[in-house]
């Protein structure tokens, strides 16, 4: 486990799920691939907290490797699942997951990622886009469609913004992409200039290490060779 900045822990293994412990409890972001959710209680253990502390879940997308374990996670606490609208459905397992864009490359690929195992389902408590719903105190829900139709960015508002990105964009040496596992598509290219015009001093990935100061001007560097 790696703390990111003070109360922001990210886990790590294959995909990154994070813990952000504050006075009214902990919030989990993504939960990582089915079965590996032992790696996030054992997180919690580290800094003094349990599942019984976990008050929400924020899902970034429905793809298993983001939401695998929220199924687990959910029965063994009283977490509440947050996630979009457009893709709670796939998530509650009631229309199929939806394809990765780098995919559309190599479609005959696409029956393989429809036979793959999806993890289980899990409820979604709270649909980001309907309205009245209201998400946990300093987190604000950024709509950053492209990697799916519902992918959703966070902002933590803690020491200058902290972005937690799921798989809108990767970094390398602190330089942003789009990611090998994203494509151009002027819906992509329009959420990653949403992402650009926020003012975030770190971001969190899902596939790389963050982004520790300075994650605006990284994301505003790409945005401009859009």
């Amino acid at each position: 486990m790696h703390e990111v900045i003070q109360g922001v822990h990210q886990v790590s293994r294959g995909v990154n799920a994070f813990i952000v412990d504050g006075d009214d409890g902990v919030v989990l972001v993504d939960t990582g691939l089915p079965r590996q959710h032992g790696r996030i209680i054992d997180g919690l253990s580290a800094i003094g907290r349990s599942l019984d502390d976990v008050r929400a879940i924020l899902v970034t997308h429905a793809h298993v490797d983001h939401v695998g374990g929220a199924a687990a996670l959910v029965d063994a606490s009283s977490a509440e699942v947050y996630a979009s609208s457009l893709d709670a459905p796939a998530i509650e397992g009631d229309e199929p997951k939806p394809p990765p864009p780098f995919l559309d490359r190599v479609p005959f690929l696409k029956p393989l990622f429809r036979l793959a195992p999806g993890g289980a389902p899990v409820a979604v408590h709270h649909r980001i886009g309907d309205e009245g719903t209201v998400l946990p105190a300093d987190l604000t829900a950024i709509a950053s469609p492209g990697h799916t139709p519902g992918h959703t960015s966070y902002v933590l508002d803690r020491s200058g913004g902290v972005l937690f990105v799921g798989d809108a964009a990767l970094a390398s040496d602190g330089v942003v992409n789009r990611g090998w596992m994203n494509r151009a598509t002027p819906q992509f290219d329009d959420s990653l200039r949403t992402l650009a015009s926020l003012d975030v001093e770190v971001a969190c990935f899902g596939h790389c290490p963050p982004i520790a100061g300075g994650a605006s001007g990284a994301f505003r560097r790409f945005a401009d060779s859009l």
